[in-house]
């Protein structure tokens, strides 16, 4: 199995799957990021870039024909990350988490959303 690790804004670290956008998607719930992988595999810097973080209680649901893949994948996203996690308070913090610690483009319209 692929996997890269993200690290939230808290200092964590999360081992997320690296799987195809075309496939049969399993009806759990979990994270997902569009990743634009690096341009140098074999260099140590400039490591893949998350365009977009989401949860969702149905990856099979939410993944099948997704409205922000066409930007992902004009802005370079090759690559889906996905970590399951059946908690939904769980999947709310470290979708939070995650979102403070890397900004994905796609995400920024969400992130300026004042409570």
């Amino acid at each position: 199995m692929n996997t890269y690790n993200w690290q939230g804004a808290g200092g964590r670290w999360y081992e997320f799957e690296i799987v195809r956008a075309q496939r049969a998607w399993e009806p759990v719930g979990g994270l997902y990021m569009f990743v634009k992988p690096p341009e140098a595999p074999a260099l140590d810097w400039g490591g893949p870039i998350s365009l977009f973080i989401a949860r969702t209680d149905d990856f099979s649901k939410a993944l099948a024909r997704h409205d922000m893949w066409q930007a992902a994948e004009n802005l370079g996203a090759r690559e889906i990350h996905i970590l399951a996690i059946k908690d939904e308070q769980t999947r709310q913090f470290v979708e939070k988490d995650l979102l403070e610690a890397q900004q994905p483009i796609l995400n920024r319209n969400m992130l300026r959303r004042v409570a």
